[in-house]
């Protein structure tokens, strides 16, 4: 008769992995173990420029200028929709400014160089979704900036979270601020592209253990 032997994930660590507490209780406990690892991880390993780049994002003050403004072109939800297509002409008035979202759609507006900003979540998992979407930006000569919450995202379009969101122009009489967000984003970005991509992260525990 077999028996099944029980795991080892790491014979040094005597806590628990967080595979084997799926209790609602222990849910607790497993988060901060995983949080414990990341950091752990996180200061263990060298992070690449490319994913580096992602822990760069914007301070709060600025992010809540970029989504408050962002917020003036919520697009409508179900119940504004319904309402709208059940007049007698639901095409009426002049097509809307409205946020545009969902990963294909933004990468295709970036390729035909119709985004003018385009704002990033940096908690995307896996980040390898979004990795590339600066590098594109850059090439594509579109403005673009890093949020530190998919869900700030997400609220920009009517859903929980979102991967990324951009606006392909705004309003008449919002185009001075538009134009100062997308020099804001460039100076912090953009600009620095270069010298962004040569700056790795991490290993904060290799240098320490280099130093002693």
């Amino acid at each position: 008769m077999a028996f099944k032997n029980k795991r080892v994930y790491n014979k040094k660590d005597s806590s628990p992995h967080p595979h084997e507490l799926t209790q609602e209780h222990q849910m607790e406990e497993r988060k901060r173990i995983v949080d414990y690892r990341v950091n752990l991880y996180k200061n263990a390993l060298r992070i690449p420029p490319a994913i580096n780049q992602f822990n760069e994002h914007l301070d709060e003050n600025d992010k809540e200028e970029f989504l408050n403004f962002f917020k003036k072109y919520i697009p409508e939800n179900k119940e504004e929709k319904a309402k709208r297509l059940s007049s007698s002409n639901p095409n009426e008035g002049p097509k809307p400014v409205l946020n545009k979202f969902g990963l294909k759609h933004v990468v295709s507006l970036i390729e035909q160089k119709k985004a003018k900003l385009v704002l990033i979540a940096s908690d995307v998992d896996p980040i390898e979704t979004v990795v590339f979407l600066p590098t594109l930006c850059v090439k594509m000569g579109v403005s673009y900036a890093i949020v530190n919450s998919k869900k700030d995202l997400g609220s920009l379009v009517n859903l929980k979270q979102t991967s990324c969101v951009c606006l392909c122009e705004s309003a008449y009489k919002d185009q001075a601020s538009f134009k100062k967000l997308i020099d804001k984003a460039n100076s912090i970005y953009s600009d620095n592209y270069e010298m962004t991509m040569k700056k790795w992260g991490g290993g904060v525990l290799l240098r320490q253990k280099e130093e002693k």
